[in-house]
């Protein structure tokens, strides 16, 4: 590539620069460089220059594509010098320079920036108490406030107000606030508890009510009393509408000190001088240069016209803001602020052991002795900032932040002129590749102006993730260039998602990021990942990821980093925020690949400033929702609330699955739609119809839709549409009733060894119809799939297989048995996914190919046995996210979603292969269907996993009745993707989720999903009601415990924590709680497979990291996450962890 340097460096700056290109360039001007050179030397040269850059570095690198174009790949250094195409200016102005591409576009701007800046100076004033001053100064550690100071600070303001009837009264009175504290000395000194609760925002006017809101929800959310563990607690909340309905106003109107959000009931119990929390010696509205700061932000306020027309009422008659732009802005702005100057380290160390007694050290203002924070130096307290500083310092620095958000949405890096993402494929799998790049680059000005809602059906092969990247692409303005992001739900997903994006688009760590959670398993994934490097790899196929298919609750940064010095000055700006890693990475980088943990974050912080990076990363970019259906329903309602966010950020958003249910997508386009309107009405923008676009392997279309029905018309017609398609393709997965099943009995173990018995002679069938014959030897070999669907029955099941005889009726026949479930140590599961992940990935060109493999070749070896059935005993784990390829399938049904994700798994890698018989069998009652029949209940039985609950009952746990002959016939995603005109939700297993979907999702009515949209003044968008209802990721709790290696033999076991405090040598072992199990094996017709144990692997992780000792490598890499349960758990190396009972 023939590339172009161009230097505007000064001061010394200029000579390290000449003798870093000299080097590699030839010279053609004074600032210039000219020369061919490969990628890999053009890397070298844009480390060597960030090397050596300074403040007076500007480099500017053109790549010269064609006589007439050229293209900025990248600038080292000070990119003020270059405008966004690598041009030098060619003169200088010292008139100020608007920036009108989103200054002019934010009309709210100024007012956010007014509004949060007010609200800084007044955010902390409840620190001003005797309790909290004396507090900061405590020896030991303090248990916390009985009422937290921002509400203090909250009466506070009302004080201050007390008595204006409008907006511009107490404005007024904030221009001149000292005559005021002059004729109204302050009347709480002697306040009691019950004029704590004695407040009413709700009688304030407008813009008091915006302020009251954001000082008293700076940290936390505010909520409504509740007991909001409690599951109970959550359901009826659920259901109680009149809760849901509440407007903004009511929400003010009715504002209390409520338990855990502003008071502390245990500080409460346990504080011996609680008034000293509401008591004062001194205020700091008293500061004059506080004062002084307050009375130009409230004249700002004043002449602005805009701001005070919110004063009056909307067109509703509506006087309360209650526009959740403007409010969460606003709060973003001010945390931002806060964060920021609160961070900042002291300008001088002043020790103040008696802070009432000593005055300030600037002036004998008594504001002066009041401090908001202090820190610890040599032992001593000393005082960081006071508080008049600390108040004017956030005021500062939220104006700053304010004016800066709106220039995120242009000033962040973008990925521009990608080759790979423009130029057509020629793949014939992939063409439809191009005509969606087509038809999405055709909406690229309509979705800048009304955003864009996309749906990609297209079936797993086609190459799905690399064309969702293409269309998101092809909608970015061509200039500007792209920035999306890609959530996923597992961590394996993330990961593949990554690899496919590194290996198929050349991104670079420049250009990409992958976020991912869990340390441990990144470190394993990244050494599996190069020890199968020198693999052959077929481009064509999705590439599998390895051991990380748990839920992901927070990230670490698995790759990514290189960001722009260019971005220094922005970096800096939001340093607090930015510290981590990830935040960096989540922040700048283009594209990024993450778990949708690293965005929930946006709609789901009740407290702290975790929402900040995420709701920046939702404001500057695009979002693919990557298998969105994969969550459990408990989980819909959080995603709804972001897709919610992401239209009220301006962001453009695509769903990618292939068994989308109509009700489902329908309630997101609601959420976006609902979103994006808030977004056109800041911009100025009209509210026009929301461009839609639906995409699969075999067309593509575009709708513009205004409303809710003319969507779901549209999706309905383009999901018949494709269910013609799927009809009309090859029967691949044919589905079969398991009928005969044994019935439950009161002993388990007699129950589980019959089921056993059933489930090994048909899958010695199915093996006998769809196996391989090895060439040479003659053995045949299937490898089979019995899924279960939940894992303490799976081990059930393994136990009366180990003890099962095939006899007489199966001869010549050797079972190889491998369990594979969550519930297992980090590095035996990890070792095992990534063998399974490679024996499974089939060619169906090559398909003797899995003889090749070593752990193939020795369990065929062991056995003189003709006929060899291998074995995957495997809870849900396997249905999503694993990239494998079985011969057939055993299913415990939960739900049609997992069904047809297991069945996925069938020929998966082998698309020419048609099937005549079937190669998928159902039960025909899963387990709690059975254990039903035995205690004489009709309790729901398709439940965890499953849509099954009380008040959506089934006639009938009978699968021979809940699925269709048509839908056995030829098992696809049709039954998902089309709902029925008269749906049957009592006795057809895929009703009864259209239903649940339906209610949930696209309710006509109010229900805890939509109610965080669908009026205009709710309150559940500046509350935390709805987060804490229907929670993300609400699980039961689990203890994480660890394994380690005794020199004799065995193991010892630990409670993780413990460890983590005390260490392995001062912590007690747990051998009761995690008990040792001895497996009486003698079956010669049964091995196990695909098996490790625990010290060999930790022996072979040590020989990669040799200065690390076995119980270093034990504690960090053989962890398990287990429920709390009070009998304990087995442990064997070969299952994993199951309850004792």
């Amino acid at each position: 590539m023939m590339v172009l340097f161009v230097s505007q460096c000064e001061k010394k700056a200029h000579k390290r620069t000449r003798r870093v290109l000299d080097a590699f360039a030839d010279r053609i001007g004074d600032n210039t460089w000219r020369t061919v050179i490969t990628e890999e030397g053009l890397q070298a040269v844009h480390k060597l220059l960030k090397k050596n850059a300074s403040k007076s570095t500007a480099v500017a690198c053109h790549w010269l594509r064609s006589r007439s174009r050229s293209q900025l790949l990248w600038v080292v250094g000070n990119r003020d010098r270059f405008d966004s195409q690598g041009r030098v200016p060619v003169n200088v102005s010292a008139r100020p320079f608007r920036n009108t591409e989103w200054e002019n576009n934010w009309h709210y701007a100024h007012c956010i920036q007014i509004m949060a800046t007010l609200a800084a100076l007044l955010h902390d004033l409840g620190k001003s108490t005797i309790g909290f001053q004396g507090k900061l100064f405590a020896e030991k550690a303090f248990t916390g406030d009985p009422y937290r100071h921002e509400w203090i600070s909250l009466r506070l303001f009302e004080w201050l107000v007390a008595g204006t009837a409008s907006d511009e009264e107490w404005l007024g009175r904030f221009c001149n606030l000292e005559a005021y504290l002059q004729e109204q000395p302050a009347p709480f000194f002697n306040w009691t508890e019950d004029d704590l609760w004695q407040t009413n925002v709700g009688a304030l006017p407008p813009l008091a009510q915006w302020l009251a809101w954001l000082v008293v929800s700076h940290h936390r959310l505010p909520f409504e009393e509740g007991d909001w563990f409690q599951e109970q607690t959550r359901k009826y909340a659920k259901k109680n509408t009149g809760q849901l309905r509440n407007n903004l106003f009511t929400l003010y109107d009715a504002l209390t000190p409520v338990d855990h959000w502003v008071r502390n009931p245990k500080a409460v119990a346990a504080c011996s001088r609680m008034e000293s929390f509401w008591s004062f010696s001194e205020l700091v509205v008293h500061s004059p240069a506080w004062q002084k700061q307050l009375s130009r932000w409230a004249k700002k306020a004043l002449n602005h016209p805009q701001l005070m027309a919110m004063a009056g009422s909307d067109e509703s008659g509506n006087t309360t803001i209650a526009d959740p732009l403007l409010l969460h802005f606003s709060r973003l702005a001010l945390m931002l602020g806060d964060y920021t100057y609160s961070s900042q380290k002291p300008r001088k160390q002043q020790e103040n052991p008696e802070p009432h007694k000593q005055k300030g050290p600037e002036t004998a203002d008594p504001a002066k002795e009041l401090v908001a924070n202090t820190f610890r130096h040599n032992g001593k307290v000393l005082i960081k900032q006071h508080l008049d500083e600390h108040l004017l310092g956030v005021a500062s620095c939220t104006a700053r932040f304010a004016h800066l958000l709106p220039a995120l949405t242009t000033n962040l890096p973008t990925l521009t002129q990608h080759d790979a993402l423009i130029k057509p494929t020629a793949v014939k799998r992939f063409s439809w590749q191009n005509k969606a790049y087509i038809l999405a680059q055709s909406l690229q000005q309509a979705s800048a102006e009304q955003g864009f809602f996309g749906i990609n059906m297209a079936s797993t092969g086609c190459g799905k993730t690399i064309g969702n990247a293409r269309i998101i692409y092809a909608l970015a303005e061509t200039k500007r260039g792209a920035r999306f992001t890609i959530a996923l739900g597992l961590r394996v997903l993330t990961l593949q998602t990554g690899a496919s994006f590194r290996e198929n688009l050349g991104l670079t760590d420049k250009q990409l990021a992958v976020l991912v959670g869990g340390a441990a398993s990144r470190e394993l994934f990244m050494w599996q990942q190069e020890e199968a490097g020198d693999a052959a790899r077929d481009p064509d196929r999705e590439q599998s990821g390895s051991a990380l298919a748990e839920l992901v609750p927070e990230g670490d940064v698995v790759d990514g980093g290189a960001w722009e010095e260019s971005l220094a000055s922005l970096q800096k700006q939001f340093s607090v925020v930015l510290a981590e890693d990830k935040a960096r990475e989540l922040l700048f980088t283009p594209v990024v690949s993450c778990t949708i943990d690293h965005l929930m974050q946006a709609s789901e912080c009740r407290r702290g400033g975790r929402y900040i990076v995420p709701w920046l990363r939702l404001l500057s970019s695009d979002l693919i929702l990557d298998e969105p259906d994969d969550f459990n329903q408990e989980d819909l309602p959080a995603l709804a609330r972001l897709v919610h966010l992401a239209g009220l950020c301006g962001s453009r958003i695509l769903l990618s699955s292939a068994t989308l249910t109509p009700d489902f997508v329908t309630g997101l386009f609601q959420s976006y739609q609902a979103g994006r309107m808030i977004w056109n009405k800041s911009q100025g923008l009209p509210q026009k119809p929301v461009p839609c676009a639906w995409f699969d392997e075999k067309r593509c279309q575009a709708e513009l839709c205004a409303d809710a029905p003319f969507f779901m018309e549209k999706h309905q017609h383009f999901a018949q549409q494709r269910a013609v398609f799927l009809g009309k393709e090859p029967v691949r997965r044919i589905g079969k009733i398991l009928e005969s099943l044994p019935q439950y009995t009161e002993k388990p173990a007699r129950f589980y060894g019959r089921q056993a018995t059933v489930l090994m002679e048909n899958a010695l069938s199915l093996h006998q119809t769809y196996h391989l014959v090895h060439p040479e030897s003659r053995k045949t070999l299937s490898v089979g799939l019995i899924r279960m669907a939940n894992t303490g029955p799976l081990m059930a099941l393994a136990l009366g297989l180990y003890q099962l005889q095939l006899g007489e009726a199966f001869p010549d026949t050797h079972i190889h048995l491998c369990c594979y479930h969550s519930r297992q140590v980090l590095i035996l599961r990890s070792e095992l996914e990534e063998k399974l992940d490679r024996i499974l990935k089939r060619d169906e060109h090559q398909p003797g190919g899995i003889f090749t493999h070593p752990e193939i070749e020795q369990a065929l070896n062991k056995s003189a046995a003709r006929h060899h059935v291998f074995i995957v005993l495997a809870s849900p784990v396997a249905e999503i996210g694993r990239d494998h390829d079985y011969d057939w399938a055993i299913v415990e049904p939960s739900s049609m979603r997992s069904l047809i994700q297991l069945t996925g798994r069938v020929w998966r890698h082998r698309p020419g292969l048609t099937a005549s018989r079937p190669n998928i069998l159902i039960w025909q009652f899963n387990i709690k269907a059975l254990i039903n029949a035995y205690t004489g209940g009709h309790s729901p039985a398709f439940y965890w996993p499953g849509f099954e609950d009380r008040a959506h009952l089934l006639s009938t746990h009978d699968c021979s009745v809940l699925f269709s002959p048509e839908q056995l016939a030829h098992i696809s995603a049709i039954p998902r993707i089309v709902r029925p005109d008269t749906p049957d939700a009592s006795s057809r297993l895929a009703d009864l989720e259209h239903q649940v979907m339906q209610e949930l999702m696209n309710n006509d009515g109010l229900n805890f999903v939509n109610a965080y949209w669908q009026k205009p003044d709710t309150a559940n968008r500046a509350s935390a009601h709805l987060q804490l209802i229907s929670p993300f990721r609400v699980s039961r709790t689990e203890e994480q415990w660890l394994l380690a290696p005794e020199e004799g033999g065995g193991f010892n076991a630990y409670a993780a924590e413990q460890v983590r405090e005390k260490g392995l040598q001062h912590s007690s072992t747990q051998n009761k709680i995690l008990q040792s199990f001895d497996l009486p094996h003698s079956n010669a017709c049964l091995s196990p497979w695909l098996t490790a144990g625990l010290h060999a692997s930790l022996e072979k992780l040590q020989h990669r990291m040799p200065e690390k000792s076995i119980n270093y490598l034990a504690c960090r890499y053989a962890t398990v996450q287990l429920p709390q349960h009070q009998n304990g758990w087995y442990f064997h190396e070969w299952f994993g962890f199951w309850r004792v009972d």
